[in-house]
């Protein structure tokens, strides 16, 4: 019986893996409630697949860097993974050094951060496979 329960579990995670994943999506020069550092618990994350989403998206990303002289964040849904990096940008009219970061993550709502979070359904995961398959 345990082992039955144990299959059961594991299947029923592939199975949830397969379905579309949920990210924010904002950009902050059109939004002003898309801060760098992510604060609110009033907007929910968007699934990223559907007729007008994007195809066989498996990551959600956040960027930030300078656009037209200010700090902007942008988050969005990607087929890709782009990445945990940060970058050197100079501009010639500024001597000033500048970076620009893009942060990578593959599980529902990660990108509302700068760090990443290890999600609760894998600790779960964890917890359970210890208790009934070991």
């Amino acid at each position: 019986m345990k082992y039955l329960i144990c299959f059961i579990f594991i299947f029923g995670i592939f199975i949830n893996i397969s379905n579309s994943i949920n990210c924010f999506v904002c950009d902050s020069k059109e939004d002003e409630h898309c801060p760098e550092t992510w604060t609110r618990k009033d907007i929910l994350p968007i699934e990223c697949g559907g007729p007008d989403g994007v195809q066989d998206a498996r990551f959600c990303i956040k960027t930030i860097a300078v656009f037209g002289g200010a700090v902007a964040t942008k988050r969005f849904c990607s087929s890709r993974d782009m990445d945990n990096q940060c970058i050197e940008v100079k501009y010639p009219q500024d001597e000033k050094m500048y970076y620009s970061c893009t942060y990578t993550c593959s599980h529902d709502g990660c990108n509302g951060t700068s760090h990443l979070n290890i999600s609760a359904i894998f600790v779960l995961f964890l917890i359970l496979i210890q208790f009934f398959c070991v």
